[in-house]
């Protein structure tokens, strides 16, 4: 009778164990391939007993290219799990983040599709080259400038002026450039002087600090050398005090000298038109008429600066930022 009941034990069990276990074949990426009794196919590894081997050993799914089931189903294919295995039954892998949503079908796919079309990104108005003309007005100078109980005149001043486009530093955008301006004064004791003044500079605009500002208005400041040449000198020697006549050489006097430049100006861009218009203060400081070009002076001006920027015209980058 305990003969019976252990016969029919072993029965069951090679029954469960022959339903409860498929014969497969693994494919990995390199063509090589482990075939053997599957007994589990999970999220993360294939449970296999190789032919020869007696206890199951697990594959990761990352490294199988196919497992084909001697039923004819495909559980893995491409490191992704279709079917799930385990005691002898499939289930479907179905949790596929695309199907989260019933309103979603695979076949919408093709509808979903939209011809791309590049779109070059606007540039902003600080990108460009730009060119300026500026006429400027002296309200203040120094008193080494003038001279006490004589007469002295300063000229309005002119110039232009050329920009590289602004690059971002910090919280400033700079942008260098080049200033030719020209000025003149007439003072009773250093006769008349004309004079050219070449000044590269850096331009600072405070709009991205003060980005509350409209717009169209950029707030900004300038800071530059200057190197000052006189092109005109009308020189009366006997107007010097304290000067004797010899001391003054009127064939070889001549007047050029560094200097510094520094001012502030108001910034204002039309919206559709690649043109501003600056208001601006500046202080210059200039060497002196001869014989005192070693010793500086100072004079200060205010102005107006038509501003181009150097842009061709699109429909779509008339707007400035």
């Amino acid at each position: 009778m305990l003969k019976k009941i252990i016969i029919k034990v072993l029965i069951q069990f090679i029954i469960l164990e022959g339903l409860s276990a498929l014969h497969g074949k693994i494919v990995f990426y390199d063509g090589t391939y482990v075939v053997g009794k599957v007994k589990k196919v999970d999220e993360s590894s294939v449970h296999i007993i190789p032919i020869g081997l007696d206890t199951p050993e697990g594959v990761l799914v990352g490294n199988i290219d196919s497992l084909k089931m001697e039923n004819g189903m495909v559980p893995v294919i491409s490191s992704s799990v279709k079917y799930f295995y385990q005691n002898g039954e499939f289930l479907s892998n179905n949790d596929d983040w695309m199907d989260e949503y019933d309103d979603f079908q695979y076949g919408d796919y093709s509808t979903l599709q939209q011809p791309y079309e590049y779109q070059q990104k606007e540039k902003s108005i600080q990108q460009f080259y730009r060119l300026s003309v500026f006429g400027g007005v002296p309200f203040a100078t120094a008193v080494s400038l003038q001279e006490e109980g004589g007469s002295f005149k300063m000229n309005p001043n002119f110039g232009f002026s050329f920009q590289m486009p602004y690059y971002e530093y910090g919280a400033l955008d700079i942008s260098p450039g080049i200033k030719i301006m020209n000025y003149s004064f007439d003072v009773s004791h250093a006769g008349y002087v004309q004079a050219l003044q070449f000044s590269p500079f850096f331009d600072f605009d405070f709009k991205p600090v003060f980005y509350f500002l409209p717009k169209n208005l950029h707030l900004n400041a300038l800071v530059g050398l200057s190197y000052n040449i006189g092109y005109d000198l009308d020189q009366n020697p006997t107007n010097y005090p304290n000067l004797e006549f010899d001391d003054l050489d009127l064939n070889n006097e001549t007047y050029s000298g560094v200097g510094l430049n520094a001012g502030a100006s108001f910034d204002y861009w039309f919206e559709n038109l690649p043109i501003a218009i600056k208001f601006f203060a500046n202080g210059n400081a200039i060497p002196q008429a001869p014989p005192y070009t070693n010793i500086s002076t100072f004079f200060s001006n205010v102005g107006i600066s038509i501003v181009v920027a150097l842009k061709r015209h699109d429909f779509e980058n008339s707007r400035p930022k």
